[in-house]
């Protein structure tokens, strides 16, 4: 009769004890509390406007964070102060940026309205091109019914931006306008990236110490991993996807692509979307390619094919490795799921997301099974694998 009641005692033991109650009263709570802010949700309108404004700086400031942080550590090694080398290397930045600034702007300007008035234009001569090599044929008929809903359709588009957007003049100056508020966020970000080179250490100091004791290792453990996890992800899509966009930059210099710049600018933006990033910015250049000339889009086909042996084979390998330790099909899934849900957003972050969560999940479950392991496995059996380090992150 005894052995009912220590099992019962086991489990309220395995599942919190004397902390029980004030467990499920905090829970109750926390979701009455969640449930009020969701009714009252207007009033966080303010953070939301903060959030918004500062979370590109901050993000990209994290990235270059990422990026510098090994550089300044290796001139600290040499015997250079470190706030000489953030200082240079920030300055450096700046001037990078500044020289950027000044050259790709007026271009990605014009290249953008050519682009946008010469269109209809490209789709005619197109037209005509079609019409000439079909003519005779069984397919002329067919091709003119194609062609005359498609001038509707791109007339229709152009009619609808001049209507809601005034002229495409006005298109282009608000592309225009968008493009100089990120150039600003360009700039901006160094400045909090000079502080995080200089003061990260004494951020992660100063979190710690508001943690329990009890606690502490545990979040230095988890926060390793998350670091070098997310932040290695970070920097290194962030190299490959500008390796991308200056491979496939200077191939369309090479095969006189036209609006070479914007174009290798959506390719650099795309690439930081693992699989299908190339497969969305390949569309808009090979329909540019394919109202130029059949010839183009060869050419662009080859800087593809280039672009993407040098990617798969050199470029990913020596920068990304397998560090997230995602199976292939999870992203695609992951990609799926956050892209419907968030849109670009999701596309973009949506695997970093998912580390982070599976990195705690990881974290709690281990914990959940040295728990059991303490009340349970004696008399049923242990667990495996209960320890959580970065060195026993789990592969899949």
């Amino acid at each position: 009769m005894e052995r009912p009641s220590t099992k019962a005692t086991r489990w309220i033991k395995f599942i919190g004890g004397r902390n029980l109650i004030f467990t499920l009263i905090a829970g109750v709570l926390l979701g009455a509390l969640i449930f009020v802010f969701y009714h009252v949700r207007f009033i966080f309108t303010p953070l939301a406007i903060i959030f918004k404004t500062v979370f590109a700086p901050v993000l990209l400031s994290l990235i270059l964070y990422y990026l510098l942080d090994p550089i300044v550590n290796y001139f600290e090694k040499k015997g250079v102060k470190r706030m000489y080398s953030i200082l240079g290397i920030v300055v450096v930045l700046l001037l990078v940026l500044g020289a950027f600034f000044v050259w790709a702007v007026p271009r990605i300007y014009s290249q953008t309205a050519s682009l946008v008035n010469d269109f209809p234009q490209h789709v005619e001569n197109f037209n005509l091109t079609l019409q000439d090599l079909a003519a005779g044929t069984v397919f002329e008929s067919p091709i003119e019914e194609i062609f005359d809903s498609l001038e509707d359709v791109v007339y229709q588009i152009i009619s609808t931006l001049s209507n809601s957007l005034g002229d495409i003049q006005t298109f282009v100056g608000n592309l225009f306008s968008t493009v100089s508020g990120f150039f600003v966020i360009l700039f901006t970000a160094p400045i909090i990236t000079f502080f995080l080179l200089k003061d990260a250490h004494n951020f992660h100091g100063y979190f710690l110490k508001l943690l329990p004791p009890k606690f502490r290792e545990d979040s230095k453990e988890l926060g390793g991993i998350l670091n070098s996890q997310v932040g290695d992800y970070l920097k290194g899509q962030f190299i490959v996807a500008l390796a991308n966009g200056v491979i496939v930059f200077i191939g369309f210099l090479i095969i006189s692509m036209p609006y070479a710049l914007p174009l290798a600018i959506l390719v650099t933006i795309t690439s930081v979307i693992p699989y299908i990033g190339p497969f969305i910015a390949f569309v808009p250049c090979a329909v540019i390619a394919l109202l130029h000339s059949f010839q183009m889009l060869i050419g662009l086909v080859l800087v593809w094919i280039v672009e993407q042996i040098l990617n798969g084979n050199v470029i990913e390998p020596k920068v990304l490795g397998d560090q997230l330790k995602v199976h292939p099909v999870t992203i695609v899934l992951v990609l799926l799921v956050m892209g419907n849900l968030f849109g670009l957003f999701g596309l973009v972050f949506g695997i970093p997301t998912y580390t982070i969560f599976k990195a705690f999940g990881v974290f709690l479950f281990r914990k959940f099974k040295q728990r059991y392991n303490r009340y349970y496995g004696k008399d049923d059996g242990e667990y495996e694998d209960t320890e959580f380090s970065q060195e026993e992150y789990p592969a899949n």
